[in-house]
């Protein structure tokens, strides 16, 4: 255990604020070693808050907090500021059950201003806090921290584009820690730099202008003028911040994101600025830890490792459902030219990075924007290629009206594989992929598969590949059950996806029918094991069901007229789901037929393990099996 005697000390912001610049720098570093000793015992988001510890510290020192409001992008950059408002003794319960989140969350405490889980959300959400203080003659400052890629996203320069003419009382911070945009080099720009954010220079301009805007008639003219002839001097001279200045703001940076001194100078300029300011800030990703330097995106997000080699705690290797889809890709991408891979900024989290060191040039990565990676997609199934899109669950959501409109409606043969789908560790409720079934049961000409193996997962990309319309595959990111249901005679080759709409027979009964879609199928089948064990009476029989749409009721309808019972398993939203839309037809074509549907019904579901998660939900095997009794229980009471 290091000692953290400085950090131990701080209950406060108020507190930073009296130490010296020396004892900032020592905070900051007991502060980066708490965040590693933390997150190598918990697992969480590593490397992007080893880059803001120093910012983080500069704006506490700074700014007037929690009244002056400060919104995370992205929000997996928020540990430092946890630790150092009012969280530092509840940090070693980052990402557990009933511990804290690893994302901002206003129920936590007054310093999060806004809950944070996608990215690209800062700017429109400070601008829109902004604007309510304004409303209401509050003039304290709204500043966006906004970093790891998330300024690409399409709502970020949306944001952007409004907030630079809003007049607004606001500050972006745009953590660069990827080095996209030079340094200022030489004597001359240093000091132009040093200018502009001078304090004296800063009062004499901020008074000029009011003077300016009081004179009658001409005094607006002259300023709008002034900015003008600056604007075009900035493109000429070709700065890095030349677009934001454009765009309405006043521009400030690079700045060295780890010298707090040089930070907490700029910070306290930009304070005596009016309307909108973007300070560009330089930062090194998993600084202060080699390892996360050296290999930021491999420690972006990490299970727990061992401090002093960086490794993980696990030696093996899984087969995970990620791992099969790279692998099958890589298969498809050898034998058809056409076949592309499409990703928004997930290339190693879907397991495409060995597909991108083969065929670097047909991979294409996006960054974050989902939605122009699904109209690019729908482009290029028009122009004649195959697209195969990977994108988490959660961020599919994202991407909904263009699935619907550029895709699904014109027909287009486009995959979506959706990592991450179901019940996800750790992070919360942001980034829970319970809602993909929900939006996409009802999509035009959407095939949606959800494998229950390795082997069903190959099978659907490979026959997708000949299918003549959308498909989408919904799969965890867990390991991959290595049996295979697949019928015997099933040939890649030759067959269609149609072979695979059929449900398969897992276990025959008599008592109650039993449907379980995709990777529910482990935690059905121990329920099942665990009734038979229990009841010698009770029959059940189980049916593994991988095509959602189109879903085969003759089977289903066979097998419930024997048992005249039906529960539904799936690992999504219950409301709206594939539960309920199997039991409405039943219901619809059925009389006298008991259901029952088991999914997500807490939607709002924190931090947890998702063996946890599913335990809550009653999706665990122990869960089924009771709920699976209670419903024939019932139903003999009421027959």
């Amino acid at each position: 255990m290091k000692d953290y005697t400085l950090l131990s000390s701080i209950d406060e912001p108020s507190a930073i604020r009296r130490l010296s610049f020396e004892e900032k720098e020592q905070l900051a570093q007991e502060v980066r070693d708490f965040i590693i000793e933390t997150v190598a015992a918990n697992g969480g988001h590593l490397a992007p808050n080893l880059g803001v510890v120093e910012l983080t510290v500069a704006l506490l020192s700074v700014f007037n907090l929690p009244k002056d409001s400060v919104i995370f992008d992205v929000g997996h950059q928020c540990y430092t500021w946890k630790i150092l408002t009012d969280r530092r003794d509840q940090f070693s319960s980052l990402r557990r059950k009933g511990g804290l989140s690893g994302f901002p969350k206003r129920e936590e405490s007054p310093y999060d201003s806004f809950n944070t889980g996608h990215s690209s959300t800062s700017i429109s959400a400070a601008l829109g806090i902004a604007r309510a203080k304004r409303a209401q003659g509050d003039t304290s400052r709204t500043i966006a921290l906004i970093g790891d890629g998330s300024i690409g996203g399409g709502m970020a320069f949306e944001a952007l584009s409004d907030a630079g003419q809003s007049g607004a009382n606001l500050l972006v911070v745009l953590n660069d820690n990827q080095m996209c945009i030079d340094h200022v080099v030489g004597g001359m720009a240093r000091h132009l730099e040093h200018l502009r954010t001078s304090q004296r220079y800063i009062k004499m301009k901020t008074t000029w202008e009011r003077r300016l805007d009081r004179l009658p008639l001409i005094g607006k003219p002259i300023t709008r003028l002034l900015a003008s002839i600056k604007r075009n001097l900035r493109l000429w001279r070709r700065e890095g911040g030349a677009i934001f200045e454009q765009l309405g703001f006043r521009y400030y940076g690079p700045v060295d994101g780890h010298d707090l001194k040089d930070l907490e100078r700029h910070l306290r300029a930009i304070k005596l600025v009016r309307g909108p300011v973007l300070l560009h800030v330089v930062t090194v990703k998993g600084k202060g830890y080699t390892f996360a330097e050296d290999d930021p995106a491999d420690y972006h997000g990490v299970a727990p490792f061992d401090l002093l080699n960086g490794k993980s705690f696990s030696n093996e290797e899984p087969k995970t459902f990620s791992r099969v889809f790279g692998e099958t890709m890589i298969e498809l991408a050898e034998n058809d030219e056409k076949v592309v891979a499409v990703t928004a900024a997930m290339m190693q989290g879907t397991g495409l990075l060995p597909f991108a060191k083969k065929f670097p040039d047909r991979l294409f990565d996006v960054g974050i924007a989902e939605q122009h990676a699904v109209t690019m997609a729908a482009g290029m199934a028009a122009g004649g290629l195959r697209p195969y899109v990977a994108i988490y669950s959660t961020f599919m959501q994202r991407a909904l009206d263009q699935l619907i409109h550029d895709v699904c409606l014109q027909n287009l043969p486009v995959v979506f594989a959706l990592d991450r789908a179901g019940c996800v560790s750790g992070d919360g409720e942001t980034h829970q992929g319970i809602y993909d079934l929900v939006m996409t049961l009802s999509c035009p000409n959407l095939k949606v598969f959800a494998p229950a193996t390795a082997s069903d997962l190959k099978a659907i990309l490979l026959l997708a590949h000949k299918h003549d319309g959308p498909v989408l595959i919904r799969y965890p990111h867990d390991i991959a059950d290595g049996r295979s249901f697949l019928p015997e005679d099933l040939d890649v080759g030759r067959d269609d996806l149609s072979r695979l709409f059929s449900l398969r027979v897992i276990k025959k009964g008599s008592d109650l029918t039993v449907i379980s879609l995709g990777t529910t199928l482990k935690e059905a089948e121990k329920a099942v094991d665990l009734i038979a064990n229990k009841y010698n009476d009770i029959s059940i029989e189980l049916l593994s069901c991988i095509s959602a749409v189109p879903f085969n009721y003759d089977i289903m309808l066979e097998s419930i007229q024997r048992t005249g019972r039906l529960f539904v398993i799936e690992e999504g939203c219950e409301l709206g789901g594939f539960g309920s839309m199997i039991v409405s037809e039943v219901m619809r074509s059925s009389v006298g037929i008991s259901v029952d549907f088991a999914g997500v019904r807490n939607r709002i579901a924190g931090q947890a393990t998702g063996t946890e998660l599913r335990r809550d939900e009653g999706l665990d095997a122990s869960g089924l099996a009771e709920r699976m009794v209670r419903l024939i229980e019932k139903s003999q009471k009421s027959g």
